[in-house]
């Protein structure tokens, strides 16, 4: 009926033109269908948007996750490399040695 009833009002429009009358018409039709329908086209795009607000928030979500996985797979592969090269005793002797350093001294 909606449909039907704006194409008729193009048609008048093509038809005759914008006459003194034909926009305050076209106006006031347009102000009662959106008085009528505004409250379900709004629920209507509240539903349509809360699936893409969640995926938005589970994007996010998933983005700090693979952040966070990739710098500690970046520090656990410096370490193997710097094991494979200087020895895996020597180099846990100097993480123990800069890990207490980097502890609070006791006053």
């Amino acid at each position: 009926m909606l449909a039907k009833s704006v194409t008729e009002a193009a048609r008048f429009i093509a038809e005759r033109g914008f006459i003194e009358e034909g926009a305050p018409v076209l106006v006031r039709f347009t102000t009662l269908v959106a008085s009528r329908f505004g409250v379900v086209l709004s629920q209507k795009f509240a539903a349509q948007t809360l699936p893409v607000v969640g995926a938005l928030g589970d994007a996010s979500v998933n983005y700090v996750f693979i952040r966070h996985f990739q710098e500690i797979a970046q520090g656990h592969f410096a370490m193997r490399r710097l094991e494979r090269v200087y020895g895996k005793d020597l180099v846990r002797a100097e993480y123990e040695r800069l890990a207490g350093a980097t502890e609070p001294q006791p006053t």
